[in-house]
Order: C-alpha cells, then structure tokens, then sequence
C-alpha cells in the first residue's frame, strides 16, 4: 500500500462529513438558492404567457366599428393604420 493512499471507505467518511457540515451551517444558504430558482422559474412562465398574449391580441385584432385600418399585404392579416409593421409576418408596411 502506498503512503498518501486513502481507502475507499474513509474518502466516503470524508465526503460524507464535509457535506454534513456544509448543510448544517449553510443551510440558510440552500435555502435560498432553491427559493430564487424556483421564482424565477415562475416569473419566466409568467413573463412568457403575458408575451403571448400580447402577441395574440396583436394578431387577432379586430378593428371597432369605425375605426380606420389597413390590411397586410403580405399575410392578409387586419392591422392598425398606425402600425410601421404587421404584427403577424413582422414585414413593413408601406
């Protein structure tokens, strides 16, 4: 056996340790960690379901009764005269 080997059983005795104590002690931090993961992970969700939305509104737009509007002459799709590009193919309107 060699000088500087360590046998199996005690590397996992020290692993096992190690991780003991930084769990002990940094827990708070742990904690933390998972709680801004798992918020983030919700505010991406919602982030993205309100980007659809919007997106879908601008898509489906349906013009009031008297309102000006022009249609795409790409996509055939309703838009406002006020728009510079269609919100469904993204291309300029002129």
């Amino acid at each position: 056996m060699n000088k500087f080997e360590i046998s199996g059983c005690l590397t996992t005795l020290i692993i096992l340790f190690i991780t003991y104590y930084l769990i002990k002690e940094l827990w708070w931090l742990i904690v933390g960690i998972i709680l801004i993961i798992i918020v983030a992970y919700y505010a991406r969700l919602i982030y993205l379901t309100i980007q659809n939305k919007n997106k879908e509104a601008q898509i489906n737009y349906k013009p009031d009764m008297g309102e000006v509007y022009k249609v795409c002459p790409y996509c055939n799709t309703m838009v406002k005269v006020t728009d510079k590009t269609c919100p469904c193919c993204n291309r300029a309107l002129n």
